[in-house]
């Protein structure tokens, strides 16, 4: 029973469930409403329940519908090596979703309709909008993005939050590219129309490098803008480094070059936390 329990955990992915709804705190952080204490615990608390359990829902609803890919890719995922049946991770991964969308209505309307979208999106985006050259991949960005909007939205705060927004979304889409360019063969097997498979590697990778350069050029933007101060800014250059190097990998170790964007991605995270603290 124990080891059956570890395995639904595991398959939401936990890790990057705590990233995003961390993420969502700083989106609040960098707000900087004045609150009272008892508020702002009670507003942080339910913005990172509703995140995590959003994205849980969303990983598993995508290992759902990427079962036949990632028998070829990842068949030691909890679908395709049967440690879950298809039914049970379907059912589970609706209550992950469907119960973050209802407690994001202790928070706020906006909030909600966020949730709401979110939730939607991400079933589309795998049953569908995955298939879809770039489509796919600017909807992983938003997506990501987005749980700083979410925390700006839980304190009704939207400009520093906004940025965070725009350089994840960038970034994040950059990785998805770099990601699709390692997946080609499983994603072929699969029947997916992602970028590498219809306009190429080289093309896929020229294009995630823009998206990249695209989130390094506006990163100091806080800083510029007096939102945040030279914490931010001395930390946030060598996430920009991190990330640029990462472009230049992703030619020759798509799948390094991957990893090491996700690490950059944490030290931009530590960069807007300094920039408040």
């Amino acid at each position: 029973m124990r080891a059956r329990i570890c395995t639904f955990v595991a398959e939401t992915r936990p890790l990057n469930c705590l990233m995003a709804a961390f993420a969502a705190l700083i989106g609040i952080l960098v707000s900087r409403v004045p609150f009272a204490a008892a508020e702002s615990v009670r507003v942080a608390i339910l913005a990172f329940v509703v995140v995590f359990l959003v994205t849980a829902g969303g990983n598993v609803i995508n290992d759902y519908f990427d079962f036949a890919i990632d028998r070829v890719n990842r068949p030691d995922r909890a679908i395709p090596s049967g440690r879950i049946t298809r039914q049970a991770a379907l059912l589970y991964a609706l209550a992950l979703s469907l119960l973050g969308v209802a407690i994001s209505l202790f928070i706020n309307p906006a909030c909600f309709v966020l949730a709401a979208l979110n939730a939607t999106l991400l079933i589309l985006y795998s049953w569908r909008l995955k298939q879809s050259a770039l489509i796919g991949n600017l909807l992983v960005g938003y997506l990501t993005g987005s749980v700083f909007l979410f925390g700006g939205a839980a304190v009704s705060a939207i400009f520093i939050p906004g940025v965070l927004f725009v350089s994840a979304m960038l970034a994040i889409t950059s990785r998805e590219i770099v990601k699709d360019v390692e997946d080609l063969v499983g994603d072929k097997a699969g029947g997916a129309t992602t970028l590498p498979i219809r306009c190429g590697v080289a093309l896929s990778l020229v294009v995630a490098a823009l998206f990249m350069l695209a989130a390094v050029v506006i990163s100091p933007l806080p800083f510029v803008l007096g939102a945040l101060g030279s914490a931010y800014l001395g930390i946030v250059i060598i996430a920009d480094v991190i990330l640029l190097c990462s472009s230049a990998l992703a030619w020759s170790a798509p799948a390094r070059a991957s990893e090491f964007i996700k690490y950059g991605m944490l030290v931009v995270l530590v960069a807007y936390l300094a920039g408040v603290l």
